[in-house]
């Protein structure tokens, strides 16, 4: 194993996730990935618990922005799979779940709509409580209106 080397961990609570070597020291390895695509934070690692893969790139310094910029621009994460398309993420959904999805939409909304009308009756009857003179005005107002 050399620095630059794409790991993928096989022991402890990271296993399973990539990794970049930056550092060895013996027996040892300092590696560091990218957080935000599911990869191992920057820790000291027995060289047992690397498993190499053939992917490799080139580190000039220590930095974890120099890493990430680099691991960024070589496409290594999505060859890796740990960045999804957006074809992968979109589900095909079959057209009697989909008539199902659109009844159940349909009654969500109902309900929506009778709770915000219920609302309203309680808010309108609360006013009433408050003012029963400003409504009765306004009663009045609409009456002479209409005439």
């Amino acid at each position: 194993m050399e620095v630059g080397q794409i790991c993928k961990k096989v022991a402890g609570s990271e296993s399973g996730r990539y990794c970049v070597i930056y550092h060895i020291e013996g027996n040892f390895a300092e590696i560091t990935g990218i957080g935000k695509y599911k990869m191992c934070k920057r820790r000291r690692c027995n060289l047992k618990h690397l498993k190499p893969t053939k992917y490799k790139i080139k580190i000039e310094s220590d930095k974890q922005e120099d890493i990430e910029k680099k691991l960024l621009g070589s496409g290594l994460i999505a060859k890796l799979g740990l960045l999804k398309e957006k074809d992968q993420r979109k589900k095909t959904i079959e057209p009697k779940k989909m008539k199902e999805r659109e009844k159940r939409l349909k009654q969500r909304k109902e309900a929506e709509a009778a709770e915000k009308e219920k609302g309203k009756r309680k808010e309108s009857k609360k006013t009433q409580e408050k003012n029963p003179k400003a409504e009765s005005k306004k009663s009045e107002k609409e009456m002479q209106e209409s005439k």
